[in-house]
């Protein structure tokens, strides 16, 4: 996912600010406090694979270049990990659990898409087409499954 200019510039400032030996690159204590100062939390094994995955030149430490890749990375990230909270959150108000136990009743996704939202898409076919062990109950993966398909 690309970096919008504003956030390329930001990256910019934050290497800048701890690049303090003015080196132009920082190493991996350095990227662990950026990434602190930008609000995550990477743990070493995180913080050293973060920097065998883009030091090309296997130098040890990074460059802005090489920086600007992690930071892509993290949005990835972060945005993947948005999408399945997503997810979540759509299975529990359905019914399920927050830890992805549990199920949501095909009844209850029926009155939801037909009732309570006025759709006329034929969700029991769409729910007959995840719900693999035809139980009428769905798990967590088949609900995203369901939430991932494309209208056609």
């Amino acid at each position: 996912m690309p970096l919008t200019q504003e956030e390329v510039k930001g990256c910019r400032d934050a290497f800048l600010a701890f690049d303090v030996d003015r080196s132009g690159t920082i190493d991996v204590w350095e990227l662990k406090s950026v990434l602190e100062a930008m609000g995550q939390r990477p743990t070493e094994d995180e913080l050293f694979s973060l920097i065998s995955e883009v030091d090309s030149d296997f130098s040890g430490t990074i460059d802005f270049s090489e920086f600007l890749r992690i930071i892509e990375k993290q949005k990835e990230k972060a945005t993947a990990h948005n999408d399945e909270q997503d997810f979540i959150d759509a299975f529990v108000a359905c019914g399920g659990n927050e830890d992805k136990s549990g199920v949501v009743k095909k009844e209850t996704l029926v009155k939801i898409i037909k009732e309570d939202f006025g759709l006329t898409i034929d969700i029991e076919e769409l729910i007959d087409a995840v719900d693999t062990d035809k139980s009428g109950e769905i798990e967590y993966d088949e609900f995203k499954s369901l939430l991932s398909k494309k209208a056609t």
